[in-house]
């Protein structure tokens, strides 16, 4: 009986020796800082992980995948200078780690800062088992540098080292859609209280010489309806490019315009831009324009030809949602008057996520010109004084101070939806007005507050692969008048 009970106790003390380690296994795991903090990590509590990292990487300096795992979490905490200051020791410590060298590179991409990511990325090409990854993110640098022709190169090569790479794989589809030929055809209508009725049909097509070189051709026959009809048509031919070694953006425009003014005549149009693309998402730009005016009544009887000088700064940081622009312009018209405007405006995201953005801003506009050009609606008499803007509009020190919103559900892949508004809480100008004074009407102005306001939306609608259908309707008032619109247009890109 004895013999019997050791055979069993010792048989048990077998088992449980046997299974001890096993037991003991996840117990260990469970108690590695490390794993701890990769488990953090996948459940999105970051701060945590990043602390653990921290007391390891004290512990042990010299472990570059802890300094790596340490810098990464800092980066995904949005803590950069820290992630920085993490990855550059790391980078001293093992300059031969690939994997640290392609995860600072990304990082350094997505946070603006292209040349030292180059750096890193460079000669990670010549090692097989991340030229693909490295030429990818290189291609991802030319992209958002709007150098597409490299970027191109850049993608096929990374695609020919792993067939897989699917980031090269959908920026390479970004890049052949978006430098695609095309053909667009659009109908707008507009109806005012001038009052000043007109049809417009769009048609537009666009050749890409090279993917920074960008050729148009567009024609715009319209309508216009008053106390009778008047046919207007403006024909343009425009070629822009892009050249990334000089940051330089150039643009140049000729056309003509077909008038109806008694008897048919032709006048020419022209436009030219150059502009910088200046670090921190800024583009500085200057324009000269000579084009065809037809906002009054007046302007369809004579023919006002404007021509334009401005100064434009934009700022858009798509990563995070900003856009803003300052510009100032003068427009000089036939009679040697001119009009000044300058403007503000910053739209700042509220929301900027994946498929649904939310954006609030304001504007800030002045504008004046020269002389008036206000007289009355039936000269040769003194006792209806209304008076209208002829042959083109005159604003009188005006000042507006503008909130604006928007708001963009949906992605331009697929179907998007954007709606955009704008309210002037406060807008003064030196309105004109006619009085009656020794027999004959006088001009004078007196100080006049309103509230203009714009409400715009647009829906994007991909009906099959390379044709979209886009409506959009816009409704508001302005000091000088208040409008309605709505328009259809289509859009097909080759393959």
């Amino acid at each position: 009986m004895k013999s019997t009970c050791g055979r069993t106790l010792g048989a048990l003390l077998s088992i449980v020796v046997g299974i001890a380690p096993v037991i003991a296994a996840p117990q260990a795991g469970s108690a590695d800082p490390v794993a701890q903090a990769q488990r953090f990590r996948d459940t999105g509590n970051f701060a945590a992980a990043a602390d653990l990292l921290r007391n390891q990487l004290a512990q042990k300096p010299d472990n570059g995948e802890i300094a790596r795992l340490l810098a990464q979490t800092l980066y995904w905490l949005k803590d950069i200078p820290a992630a920085r200051a993490v990855y550059e020791k790391a980078l001293v410590q093992h300059p031969e780690d690939t994997t640290l060298r392609l995860q600072y590179g990304r990082m350094l991409a997505e946070t603006g800062e292209r040349e030292r990511a180059r750096e890193l990325l460079k000669p990670l090409l010549s090692v097989s088992a991340t030229k693909a990854e490295a030429e990818t993110l290189l291609g991802e640098l030319s992209y958002w540098d709007g150098d597409l022709s490299t970027a191109r190169r850049q993608f096929e090569t990374a695609l020919l080292a792993d067939p897989k790479q699917e980031e090269a794989k959908s920026k390479l589809a970004e890049i052949v859609a978006g430098t695609a030929p095309w053909i667009r055809v659009s109908s707008v209508g507009w109806h005012d209280n001038q009052p000043l009725d007109r049809l417009v049909l769009g048609l537009e097509s666009g050749w890409f010489v090279t993917p920074l070189t960008k050729l148009t051709a567009s024609a715009q026959p319209t309508e216009y309806w008053t106390d009778s009809s008047h046919g207007v048509a403006v024909a343009e031919v425009a070629l822009s490019n892009y050249k990334p070694a000089a940051r330089l953006e150039t643009e140049l425009a000729l056309g003509a315009v077909r008038h109806v003014v008694g008897v048919s005549s032709w006048d020419w149009t022209g436009r030219g831009r150059v502009g910088f693309r200046l670090p921190k998402h800024l583009t500085v730009s200057a324009r000269l324009e000579r084009a065809p005016y037809f906002a009054t009544r007046a302007s369809l009887d004579t023919s006002v030809m404007v021509q334009t000088m401005a100064g434009v700064l934009h700022w858009s940081d798509d990563a995070r949602g900003w856009l803003g622009e300052a510009a100032y312009q003068r427009q000089r018209y036939p009679d040697n008057n001119a009009i000044r405007t300058s403007y503000g405006w910053l739209l700042a995201p509220l929301i900027h996520r994946t498929g649904v953005e939310v954006q609030a801003g304001y504007s800030l506009a002045a504008s004046n010109a020269d002389a008036l050009r206000y007289v009355l609606a039936q000269p040769n008499q003194t006792f209806n004084l209304v008076g209208e803007y002829a042959p083109y509009y005159t604003p009188s020190h005006l000042v507006t101070h503008s909130a604006l919103a928007g708001f963009t559900l949906g992605n331009a892949k697929r179907s998007q939806f954007r709606f955009d508004a704008s309210y002037g809480f406060r807008s003064t100008d030196d309105a004109p007005f006619f009085s009656v004074s020794g027999g004959k009407a006088v001009l004078g102005t007196f100080l006049r507050k309103s509230s203009p306001w714009d409400l715009r939306t647009s829906i994007k609608l991909p009906l099959r692969p390379g044709l979209t259908l886009e409506p959009t309707a816009e409704v508001g008032r302005t000091i000088f008048y208040s409008w309605a619109t709505a328009g259809l247009q289509v859009t097909y890109r080759g393959r």
